[in-house]
């Protein structure tokens, strides 16, 4: 059984995806292990044979699921040398979806970390498109052990295979590019069922208008794995709905007698329109002081909304807004606005 059994999903490349049930055998092998060691702030040194095996073949997924997602975004595979997972691959995703940011939440029952800024919250794919002194810790042990085992046998330790498979969760999220249909709930609770071991951070949504632009992030964002937006189709019926409100309300605005008046007394001169006067007036907005707004913009408001409802066939108000989950790609929300 998909452990998304009971999240409703539009798209996932589940069916085709390689990477994901071998994540999934090595989380449960590390989900195994820390029934026999207890992993909390002061076990993160512990090492043995098994925990370097485990962070080997986290490393070989990381450099496999990295090359894939390269070719999958654009990558080129280099002319004259062998493609290289961190410089090459991560490179690239790091420069379209900022992946040294995004975190990963341990949150097994099982795990005893206290230490919030160092072993419970996670960044990582920091530095993990870099190499040699520069990259990433678990990527520097992996190469130590891979190198010389026996002398480098203690950098195979709990932080560094906590790291690591974090880091192999995250790129197969990426991977499976989920999208989550959540109705009317603007909650994370879907990311729960992701793993044993982590969760993400997720962006709830927290405004929204009718632009492609509109989409309000908190100053967290960077940070979350996925966000929750509008769903496309509330997204554009909103879109058409305020945009005929808006189109009625300047029809009601300019018949009003009082707006009418002001513009034939003020801004026509021998039957013509004054044109820099009248762009002004618009600019300005210069026709709300031509009526009392207090006691009549109100319903002039509602008028134009009940018109856009009826022709349309959608109440904003009483239609509950409908979301979706989709992965925090460092893109535009919306494609059309």
């Amino acid at each position: 059984m998909s452990i998304f059994a009971n999240v409703e999903y539009i798209n996932s490349n589940y069916m085709t995806n390689l990477y994901w049930p071998i994540y999934k055998k090595i989380e449960k092998e590390i989900v195994e292990l820390s029934n026999h060691i207890h992993f909390d702030d002061n076990q993160l040194s512990v090492y043995s044979v098994k925990i370097v095996e485990l962070l080997i073949r986290c490393v070989v997924e990381i450099e496999a699921i990295s090359k894939d997602l390269y070719l999958k975004n654009g990558g080129a595979i280099p002319a004259g040398r062998v493609l290289y997972y961190d410089t090459d691959c991560l490179n690239l995703l790091e420069g379209i979806w900022e992946l040294s940011k995004k975190q990963v939440i341990v949150s097994s029952a099982n795990f005893y970390f206290q230490d919030n800024n160092n072993n419970k919250i996670l960044y990582p794919l920091r530095k993990a498109n870099k190499r040699s002194t520069s990259g990433a810790d678990w990527a520097k042990a992996y190469q130590a052990v891979k190198h010389n085992r026996s002398l480098n046998l203690s950098k195979g330790n709990i932080k560094h295979l906590l790291r690591a498979s974090a880091a192999l969760f995250l790129l197969n999220l990426y991977y499976r590019d989920d999208v989550f249909e959540l109705s009317s709930n603007n909650t994370n609770t879907f990311t729960e069922k992701f793993s044993e071991i982590f969760d993400v951070k997720v962006h709830t949504w927290a405004g929204d208008s009718t632009g492609a632009d509109s989409y309000v992030k908190k100053p967290d964002f960077e940070e979350c794995v996925y966000l929750i937006k509008w769903a496309n189709d509330y997204k554009n019926k909103f879109t058409e709905w305020a945009s005929e409100q808006g189109r009625k309300l300047n029809e009601i605005i300019f018949s009003h007698p009082k707006v009418n008046q002001y513009i034939n007394e003020n801004l026509i001169e021998d039957g013509k329109i004054k044109e820099k006067e009248f762009a002004s007036f618009i600019e300005n907005r210069d026709y709300f002081k031509c009526f009392d707004m207090k006691k009549e913009y109100g319903s002039m408001i509602q008028s134009a909304g009940r018109h856009a409802s009826e022709k349309l066939k959608f109440d904003f108000k009483r239609t509950p807004a409908q979301f979706e989950a989709v992965l925090n790609k460092n893109q535009k929300i919306y494609q059309n606005g």
